[in-house]
C-alpha cells in the first residue's frame, strides 16, 4: 500500500511544526538556570567567606624528618 499525503503518518497543514514560542521557552529555561547557578554560587561563597577556619601552624626545623 502507498502513502499519500492525507494519511496520518504523513506531515500535513493541519499539524504544523512547533513555532518560534518553543525557542523562547528554552531561553527562559537557561535563564532560570544560569541565575540558580549564580545564586548557589553566591551562598556558597558567603557560606565559605563566614566559615571559622584554623589554621595549622608549621613544624618546627628539628621535627621534620
Amino acid at each position: 500500500m502507498m502513502m499519500t499525503a492525507n494519511d496520518p503518518g504523513v506531515g500535513s497543514a493541519s499539524n504544523p511544526p512547533a513555532s518560534g514560542g518553543t525557542a523562547w521557552s528554552l531561553w527562559l529555561w537557561v535563564g532560570a538556570g544560569f541565575l540558580l547557578l549564580v545564586i548557589g554560587w553566591g551562598v556558597m561563597f558567603t557560606v565559605a567567606r563566614q566559615a571559622n577556619v584554623q589554621s595549622v601552624p608549621l613544624a618546627k626545623q628539628e621535627a621534620k624528618p
